[in-house]
């Protein structure tokens, strides 16, 4: 037996055996879970023009399916739990997690070992965004990872550690090789600790320190964790929010002077250390005023541009100069929501949208969420910026749900500029 394959038995084990032993040990405890089967529909390019497909819309017309599976069970007993989730499709398995979950005291443990399917993202043969495998599609260890939150003594804590393969590809972009096997695999272990406490006068506290994992995602296809493995990351945060300062000057209009400050300890990078800063305060007890600063050891404070949030009846106004303080840019951004209950039904309705002084309206959406009984529907429809035509439609989306518990049927359409963008179906069952 290899090293590698070894080192995968270990790492399940670690997951979850012990979590099912402590379960079994007193009876199988309660099960849950959920599976979920959606089957997706995309619209392809139904006219040609010198060899070229067109975008050009037709009542009759070939789709694009995507159909995946999601299944996710957990074993729970007192505060203990067993968890498995996997996801898979056309192309097969996209990815598989083993996990324990665990309490002692104020503390919480999750702790999984994630197995993938490499994917990249590509342009299909119609031209248009898919993800492939990159063969040849055998399902490897990607990750296993322990994390530990809770509370002591009034301090937040949070303990990552994962041990990750650093050339595991990300599905979300495009892969250069032609192939990944568990050859072109790297492992590396890190750590990323967190601790956040709030003192007296509304400050808070936040220590970081980073020994070889940063704040990051960890991404495969179909599940993404905090915490990303980095051999080189090896620093020290401590950040203090909210630091209520003594200023003589700020009476009558001016009020609320805060401050920030953040030092970063970096003893394999230059400079050594690193310390960066803000500052706020309230002008009439409603617009606010707030800046940035880096502070150099030889240099002393480098100022930042500053921004200025004006409330006003119609939303607020968010102004933006750079150092020297000229005008910069200007934006509106005016958002609307409100809850109704007509007897027959419920619902929300919500709209938003953002100007500018240059281009008017740059962005605007409305969305309506009807409730009535077991049944849900929602609709919405977008507008956005087009250097060309200006402010234009983007997007109407309208989402039909019913929940026949422990049955649940979804149904989706999105229709975009060029017509039917997308459509979908939905069935799970939740137990």
């Amino acid at each position: 037996m290899g090293k590698r394959a070894l080192l995968v038995i270990v790492c399940c084990a670690w997951a979850g055996w012990g979590g099912w032993t402590q379960v079994s040990s007193s009876g199988l405890g309660l099960l849950s879970g959920s599976t979920t089967v959606s089957l997706m529909g995309f619209p392809l390019p139904c006219t040609i023009v010198d060899e070229i497909k067109l975008d050009t819309p037709c009542e009759r017309t070939l789709f694009a399916w995507d159909l995946e599976v999601g299944i996710n069970l957990k074993c729970s007993f007192d505060s203990l739990a067993v968890t498995v989730g996997t996801v898979f499709g056309i192309p097969g398995t996209e990815h598989l997690v083993l996990g324990f979950e665990g309490r002692w005291g104020t503390l919480k443990l999750n702790s999984e070992v994630c197995f993938a399917v490499p994917y990249e993202s590509v342009l299909d043969v119609n031209n248009l965004p898919n993800m492939a495998v990159i063969p040849p599609g055998d399902l490897l260890f990607a990750q296993a990872r322990a994390e530990v939150t809770g509370d002591i003594s009034g301090m937040s804590v949070r303990w990552i550690v994962v041990f990750q393969d650093l050339n595991f590809p990300n599905p979300g972009t495009s892969f250069g090789p032609l192939s990944y096997t568990n050859a072109d695999q790297n492992f590396a272990l890190g750590s990323l600790i967190t601790l956040t406490v709030g003192a007296s006068g509304g400050v808070n506290i936040t220590v970081q320190m980073c020994l070889g994992a940063e704040p990051g995602a960890f991404t495969v296809k179909k599940h993404s964790t905090s915490g990303k493995a980095n051999p080189d990351a090896m620093y020290l945060t401590v950040s203090l929010a909210n630091i209520p300062f003594p200023c003589p000057w700020c009476t009558g209009p001016f009020s609320n002077f805060r401050v920030g400050i953040s030092a970063k300890i970096q003893p394999k990078d230059n400079p050594f250390i690193a310390l960066t800063g803000s500052v706020s305060l309230t002008l009439y007890e409603t617009v606010t005023i707030g800046t940035s600063f880096t502070l150099g050891i030889t240099t002393g404070p480098i100022w930042g541009g500053f921004s200025v949030s004006i409330p006003t009846p119609v939303g607020t106004l968010n102004l933006q100069f750079d150092s020297s303080g000229g005008f910069t840019s200007a934006s509106l951004n005016m958002s609307y929501r409100h809850q109704f209950n007509l007897g027959w039904t419920s619902g929300t309705c919500s709209a938003t949208a953002t100007a500018t002084p240059d281009k008017g309206v740059t962005g605007a959406s409305l969305g309506l969420a009807l409730n009535q009984g077991l049944f849900t529907s929602n609709y919405g429809l977008s507008y956005s910026w087009r250097s060309d035509k200006g402010l234009s439609f983007s997007a109407l989306s309208l989402r039909f749900s019913l929940n026949l518990s422990p049955v649940q049927v979804g149904f989706t359409l999105v229709f975009g500029r060029g017509g039917l963008s997308q459509f979908g179906v939905t069935i799970g069952y939740v137990f």
